[in-house]
């Protein structure tokens, strides 16, 4: 499932939140759903849906998306121009709780900002959003960057690929069989045997010119850390059920903190 969120702040002419917002904007979400059923945040956040050693959460989440003009950004803050924005949430989550999640977050009062600056924010209507058809071929705008990364073996830090990297694709597509495979073993989709073999006919092709992202989590405490995601239009050729449960749970990696989010491009 996937909802829209219309955000208005408490200052009609314009807040100031970090640049850095998705981690204390992921924690909100998790707060959100605790509201109505902690054990399954809990789940959520600690564990999440497993499949051999990998865990997922399944869920992702947009940027902050601004009407024209609506947003300025100086150094490491972001000044909301116009008092409005949208936030796009999706989940792996039965048809019959859909609605019942929707409303969690339903008038909802939240703050985001750090020391430095915060701005108080309130949900002013929800609106659940129908999946597209779902086919062989299809074509996507990122609306939060795509992660993707590999170990290094003469480092504890990871690699992150750009998406023209020679990785990029095989590992991003590992990772979306993964994915796939937690979401059949815990029933949010059907089990397809073309979906699990060799993913080697699978492809994805950028449309445009990718824009990097260096993003700070956990800015200013001791567990801080730095990592680079990536913005692209692309073509991706896949089984119709791997590229539905990228859409819905998010592309590459790290998705619960905002991260592999995407919106259909007509053709």
């Amino acid at each position: 499932m996937r909802i829209r969120l219309i955000i208005k702040t408490d200052e009609p002419h314009g807040s100031i939140i970090p640049v850095n917002y998705s981690y204390p904007l992921s924690a909100w979400i998790y707060r959100t759903i605790a509201s109505g059923n902690h054990e399954f945040a809990v789940f959520l956040h600690d564990s999440g849906f497993k499949t051999g050693l990998r865990q997922y959460k399944l869920f992702c989440f947009s940027q902050l998306q601004f009407p024209e003009k609506g947003f300025k950004v100086e150094g490491d803050r972001l000044a909301i121009l116009k008092g409005e924005c949208r936030l796009e949430i999706s989940f792996m989550a039965p048809l019959a709780l859909e609605t019942f999640i929707a409303g969690l977050f339903r008038g909802q009062r939240f703050r985001i900002g750090d020391k430095v600056s915060v701005a108080g924010l309130r949900v002013e209507s929800v609106e659940i959003l129908p999946d597209p058809v779902f086919i062989r071929t299809m074509k996507f705008r990122c609306i939060s960057p795509v992660l993707v990364s590999k170990e290094r073996p003469d480092s504890r830090n990871a690699e992150y690929l750009s998406p023209v990297h020679h990785d990029f694709q095989r590992i991003f597509f590992d990772n979306l069989i993964n994915k796939y495979a937690a979401a059949v073993t815990y029933g949010f989709m059907k089990a397809g045997a073309d979906s699990l073999n060799d993913n080697s006919d699978s492809t994805i092709k950028l449309l445009n010119t990718s824009k990097s992202h260096l993003i700070t989590i956990k800015a200013g405490t001791p567990q801080e850390t730095r990592i680079k995601a990536y913005s692209f239009d692309f073509e991706i050729s896949a089984p119709p059920d791997l590229i539905c449960t990228g859409y819905v749970a998010g592309f590459g990696e790290k998705n619960s903190l905002g991260l592999g989010c995407v919106q259909l491009i007509a053709n």
